[in-house]
């Protein structure tokens, strides 16, 4: 984002209108929340016979556990074969080289699961490699499903389908250019279908997307007021608006294929707001950026979360799936870092200068400059700008179990 891009924009409430069919209508209607979908859902009351033997899992950076270790393998030089993950040097957007990294990990530890990348793959030079436990594959098929680790005869666990960059259903994705593969998570569904057909009872299915789709669309509005004016702006506010909805309502769609593919276990999550993430306060130019106020950069990247937030929930009301507010728990761990552990919740503990992403982070290059080290990893939120360290997924980890018990799927 231009750090020294100011907005004014209209009030949080018309955003949100804009997103769910508010309009011109004489009175607004009724706004879902997670707890009255969850609250409507007609999903199981009760986990499946023995639990759950699968996780699968659809999104971005934010559950991705290693789709891009290629690109970390490159850097920090290859290892000998036979390859094996997490890769200590990175290939996870958090602090690698800790423990799993990666919230998605930390639930199937706790589930009793193993867990890998559907595929690991990267292009450099215009050609895009494949990789497995044994080196360089020529083709995705010949690389999908490498490095599970499943035994013989039980459920293959190479059902991570999330890829860092990735859009909701745009496949230049964020990283695209530079080589992520950024397949959409409309594209990692058919993926998954291709491969396995459909989805069953024993499976627990979680889908966190979005979060690439409101940085591009913040991105484009501050490209347009760098070479426009006022009307350009607003042109780009209601495109960026209009942009996030669809987004939102490709994500909903996805979530119903799944259900109508056999997914009975399925939980959404609400996007945490990015306004409260390093790279989120310095949208003005500083180092704090009040969410609040319309003329600050920030102001409109939390809105645009909250716009896709609440037209994903007005689109899931009434449909037999599960909520996780990620929304709310990053609020509060901003709130209240006390309450989960953190002393530093605004600088990345990485050293950014140096690794750029917490993709290529790794437990020896903390930014010592900011007091960051491997005595104090446990205590910080964020890896890099906008991604968690161990700690921070830790926390979505948790929160998810203890949604799972509430929801009685798990004991």
């Amino acid at each position: 984002m231009n750090r020294g891009l100011t907005f004014a924009v209209a009030a949080g409430a018309a955003l949100l209108m804009a997103g769910c069919g508010g309009g011109g209508n004489p009175s607004a209607p009724s706004l879902s929340t997670v707890a009255s979908v969850n609250a409507a859902s007609t999903a199981p009351s009760v986990g499946p016979s023995g639990g759950f033997k699968n996780l699968v899992v659809f999104g971005d950076s934010l559950s991705d556990d290693g789709a891009y270790t290629l690109a970390a393998w490159s850097t920090y030089g290859f290892p000998t074969p036979p390859f094996t993950l997490p890769f200590a040097g990175g290939g996870q957007f958090t602090v690698n080289g800790d423990t799993t990294g990666n919230w998605t990990g930390d639930l199937a530890q706790s589930l009793g699961l193993g867990l890998a990348p559907n595929v690991v793959g990267y292009t450099s030079g215009g050609t895009t490699t494949f990789m497995t436990p044994t080196g360089p594959a020529p083709s995705q098929a010949a690389a999908t499903c490498a490095f599970n680790t499943a035994p013989a005869g039980s459920p293959e666990n190479c059902t991570n389908f999330a890829q860092g960059g990735a859009m909701v259903y745009t496949a230049d994705g964020i990283g695209h250019s530079s080589g992520a593969l950024t397949f959409p998570v409309t594209q990692q569904l058919q993926n998954y279908l291709s491969e396995f057909g459909s989805f069953n009872s024993s499976q627990l299915i979680t889908v966190l997307a979005g979060n690439n789709d409101i940085l591009a669309a913040a991105q484009a509005v501050s490209t347009a007021v760098s070479q426009g004016g006022e009307q350009a702006k607003q042109a780009a506010v209601a495109t960026a608006q209009a942009n996030v909805g669809v987004a939102a309502d490709e994500l909903a769609g996805v979530v119903k294929t799944i259900l109508s593919s056999g997914g009975q276990y399925v939980v959404v999550y609400t996007l945490p707001d990015s306004s409260l993430t390093p790279q989120g306060q310095a949208a003005s130019g500083g180092t704090t950026c009040d969410n609040t106020n319309p003329q600050l950069g920030c102001y409109l990247l939390s809105n645009l979360v909250q716009l896709f937030n609440q037209r994903l929930l007005n689109d899931l009301q009434g449909l037999p799936v599960k909520m996780v507010d990620g929304f709310a728990l990053l609020n509060q761990e901003i709130a209240n870092p006390s309450a989960f552990g953190f002393t530093n919740v605004t600088t990345p503990w990485c050293n950014i200068a140096v690794v750029q992403s917490s993709l290529l982070c790794n437990v020896n290059t903390p930014a010592t400059a900011y007091g960051a080290s491997t005595s104090n990893l446990g205590t910080w939120l964020f890896a890099d700008t906008l991604h968690p360290t161990p700690a921070g997924y830790k926390v979505i980890a948790n929160e998810t179990l203890l949604a799972l018990r509430s929801f009685g799927w798990v004991s």
